[in-house]
């Protein structure tokens, strides 16, 4: 059953207070130019105006059982204020204004042209706007969230937007982007949102953070095509705001303008296949050690990236395409895992850190410019291509695996590391000798020897090894080569001796050691002729040993005329 209304024939406003309507009502098609006013109405049953034409279409402390719609009406003005019900739908409408104030309401759905929307001191499950401003018009239009709204779910998903989105104040579980919007987005106020979701959407202009608190923001598989500014600085003003972003990720996204995240209240940023066809900028302005940051960047990025004045645990996966650069940072980890560098990484002033681990990677052109790696307390490299790498102090200690084993850095197979460290060793070593530092190539040879002394088993390769570690330090040490002559020849002029039948004493023989060693090759004393077997073959001994520590000792003298 309808109940028709709207039968006065005056000229004044149609006013309705203090009614109940028992009944469905259902009204269509309405021309006039005054203003229709409910004022503390109850409706029982569903409400629905169409194709009303008005001045001005309010309700006040109205109570709505089952629900109400509004559609396909042409209004300068539609307000709600102090109401409540169950699902309120407006939809193609085209009205000056549209106003939400102390509405309570499971679900509102909202479609049509609206110079001016704005929802405040509102609580609302989820709310709706669908298609809301999706035809350009001259006249700059609104869409204001605004003090005192609580509301669960805010889903704005609109093919073409053309008004101006601003969150300023209120609470919100869950805000949902999707469609084209064509105008600026700002948060500015004291508001909180739980979840920020950007989706599948395209941002034809600007998107401003500047106040308000966050658990979670996501930029996912968008286009981007104004400035991105997140940001807890008034520059004009040159005072902090309250902006905090517990967790910010950027996905799949392209970003035709500069994106600037200058946040100090941050816990985790994360960019994964990204295109930053300008400048991705992250600052977190920290003067010293202050709240870690976890930064990750996965998959494959694209663009100029940014990361500077943060404390921060940095890791780096998948294939960069780009130019990153880390500047005046404290570091907890710095970790690069299954990462391929065809770009850049650039490190620029790392003040500290505890770990720097590169595994299952290649490196690419990773520059340490004005930084010391060795800031870091444990270098962990394994499984690697390093020979791109560019140090301005190469690295003293590198370890296969942690020492801090609940970190899992590393090789956990004990038989493996000395392996890995002889690969690593041996690309330092060609990397220092391509740039023509001969010393840290002497320096990374001998541990590369060292380490493959360490992986083979008892042979006579280990034991060339073993010797040349002890003759010269793997032909790093003229100095240990002549103690090595020196204490060979000791050793086998004692066993010289005992083949003559004479016992050793420092006291009555180093004359007869000092002529013993400057007969080389002879090796014999003329005073104690002796022809027997054993001498003889002392003496021969003596000759290979003596002759293998003098060659040694040569060939350190040349360690910086080697090729």
């Amino acid at each position: 059953m309808e109940d028709t209304i709207f039968s006065s024939s005056s000229d004044e406003d149609f006013k309705f207070e203090n009614q109940t309507f028992d009944n469905m009502l259902i009204e269509r098609k309405l021309d006039t130019e005054r203003d229709i006013l409910f004022i503390n109405c109850t409706f029982k049953e569903l409400v629905a105006f169409e194709n009303f034409t008005a001045r001005a279409f309010d309700f006040m402390d109205c109570h709505f059982d089952k629900g109400l719609s509004i559609d396909k009406s042409t209004l300068n003005s539609l307000s709600f204020f102090n109401c409540d019900g169950w699902d309120i739908e407006i939809s193609a409408n085209s009205s000056h204004s549209l106003s939400l104030r102390s509405v309570k309401a499971n679900i509102i759905e909202i479609n049509g042209d609206y110079t001016e929307l704005q929802i405040v001191s509102s609580t609302i499950k989820e709310i709706k706007l669908n298609n809301v401003n999706s035809t350009y018009s001259h006249r700059e239009s609104k869409i204001n969230f605004l003090e005192d709204n609580k509301i669960q779910k805010v889903n704005l998903e609109c093919s073409t937007n053309f008004s101006i989105i601003s969150f300023k104040a209120g609470i919100y579980d869950s805000v949902f982007f999707d469609g084209d919007f064509k105008k600026r987005i700002l948060f500015s106020g004291n508001f909180e949102i739980k979840n920020l979701y950007l989706d599948g959407s395209v941002f034809q202009n600007r998107i401003d953070f500047e106040c308000g608190i966050f658990e979670h923001v996501s930029f996912y598989r968008s286009l981007f095509k104004g400035l991105i500014l997140i940001s807890d600085v008034n520059y004009f003003e040159n005072k902090p705001r309250e902006l905090i972003i517990k967790s910010l990720t950027f996905h799949s996204c392209n970003f035709e303008k500069d994106v600037t995240v200058h946040i100090r209240k941050i816990q985790r940023f994360d960019t994964s296949n990204c295109n930053y066809l300008e400048i991705l900028n992250v600052n977190n302005f920290a003067v010293e050690k202050s709240d870690l940051v976890m930064i990750s960047l996965a998959g494959v990025n694209k663009g100029t990236i940014i990361i500077e004045k943060t404390y921060a645990d940095i890791s780096l996966l998948g294939i960069n395409l780009g130019n990153i650069f880390f500047k005046d940072l404290d570091v907890s980890t710095f970790y690069l895992s299954e990462f391929q560098n065809t770009g850049s990484v650039s490190f620029l002033n790392v003040k500290s850190g505890l770990f720097f681990v590169i595994q299952d990677s290649i490196s690419g052109n990773l520059n340490f410019l004005n930084s010391d790696i060795n800031v870091f307390n444990e270098i962990i490299i394994t499984n690697s291509n390093i020979d791109g790498a560019n140090f301005n102090r190469y690295p003293l200690k590198i370890l296969s695996f942690s020492k801090f084993p609940n970190a899992g850095y590393g090789i956990e197979k004990k038989s493996l590391r000395n392996h890995n460290l002889k690969n690593v060793y041996n690309q330092l070593k060609k990397t220092a000798r391509l740039k023509g530092d001969v010393d840290s190539a002497n320096r990374f040879e001998s541990l590369e020897h060292r380490q493959l002394l360490l992986s083979k088993k008892i042979s006579f390769d280990s034991i060339l090894l073993f010797l040349n570690l002890l003759s010269n330090n793997n032909g790093r040490s003229w100095f240990q080569g002549i103690i090595f002559t020196l204490l060979v020849g000791l050793l086998f002029f004692t066993f010289y001796l005992k083949t003559i039948g004479i016992n050793f004493g420092m006291d009555d023989c180093y004359q007869d050691y000092i002529l013993f060693m400057t007969s080389f090759p002879k090796l014999s004393l003329a005073s104690y002729y002796n022809d027997s077997w054993e001498t003889q073959f002392i003496i021969w001994l003596s000759r290979i040993f003596i002759s293998y520590g003098i060659y040694q000792t040569i060939a350190a003298f040349r360690k910086y005329g080697k090729g």
